[in-house]
């Protein structure tokens, strides 16, 4: 049986959990594990080259963040099709909900042991000034606008930052100028948002893309070509998935992207830079258990 790696991320804004609670949990469960617990980015990378010639399986603990920054340091390290887990414990955990996953920790951990693998694609993002994989959802623009707000925010506001720093960014937002292209299509005009899907879930349950497939080597791209008025309506329909026949919604989907305007990304609920910046694809390139 392999050994699992686990990751911890104290700094998640879900359940608070201490090492020897995980440590028995595991051990419960008849599951080898090494814990880990960090609040850094760089200790996951120098936890991932320890064991990069191990056959181990990596298991994040956390929301979507501490999974997307653990998918970031395998990859960038060349750690082939790599095994990972995810046990949620975040404030928002979305990327685990297209596979209704469990997000109590004691059911989710009884998921691994059942050995479901499924492959799944893996984004690349790359700016002026920084690079990582995502795993999950894009946003430019507004919604970008609103997880770098909830950045700043004190942590009393825990797991009500993202719906607070909504309503605090929407009263000043409007419509601004996007262009996004690639080999076979451009827009550009004024936008509210532009999300980019590779899961089908975010912002605390909102079902963005009920049609994405993590397997397709595709992104699902919606562009929300409204006003801020008509953006709120669209909102409020994206989180049962039910906005995409809308009109002023543009659906495109491809493998490649180029954000050509200076609007806010955030990528897995993290903010990452100011556009420009370039996306491909990285088709199946992650072993997840599911």
């Amino acid at each position: 049986m392999k050994k699992y790696i686990v990751i911890h991320n104290k700094n998640s804004r879900g359940k608070k959990l201490l090492k020897s609670e995980i440590e028995k949990l595991f051990i419960s469960h008849n599951l080898s594990a090494i814990v880990y617990q960090t609040s850094e980015s760089s200790k996951v990378g120098e936890i991932v080259l320890t064991h990069k010639e191990d056959n181990v399986i990596y298991c994040a603990i956390g929301g979507d963040g501490t999974l997307s920054n653990l998918i970031d340091h395998l990859l960038k390290n060349n750690i082939h099709e790599p095994e990972v887990a995810c046990l949620p414990s975040g404030s928002g955990s979305d990327f685990m909900r297209t596979f209704a996953f469990p997000k109590n920790i004691n059911d989710g951990i009884k998921r691994l042991k059942k050995d479901q693998n499924y492959k799944i694609d893996v984004a690349f993002i790359s700016s002026t000034n920084k690079n990582r994989y995502f795993v999950n959802v894009l946003n430019y623009g507004f919604l970008a606008d609103t997880v770098h707000t909830s950045e700043n925010l004190p942590r009393m506001f825990k797991r009500f930052r993202y719906p607070f720093s909504f309503w605090l960014k929407l009263l000043p937002a409007k419509s601004k100028l996007f262009e996004i292209e690639n080999d076979k299509f451009n827009f550009k005009n004024v936008a509210f948002n532009v999300s980019i899907c590779n899961g089908q879930f975010f912002g605390g349950g909102w079902n963005i893309s009920p049609k994405s497939s993590l397997q397709d080597g595709l992104l699902n791209i919606q562009i929300f070509k409204v006003s801020k008025l008509k953006a709120m309506k669209l909102f409020f329909l994206a989180k049962k998935g039910l906005h995409l026949t809308e009109p002023d919604v543009i659906l495109k989907k491809s493998n490649n992207l180029s954000l050509l305007t200076p609007n806010t990304i955030e990528v897995d609920g993290d903010y990452f830079d100011q556009g420009p910046a370039d996306i491909i694809v990285k088709k199946q390139a992650i072993l997840l258990k599911i």
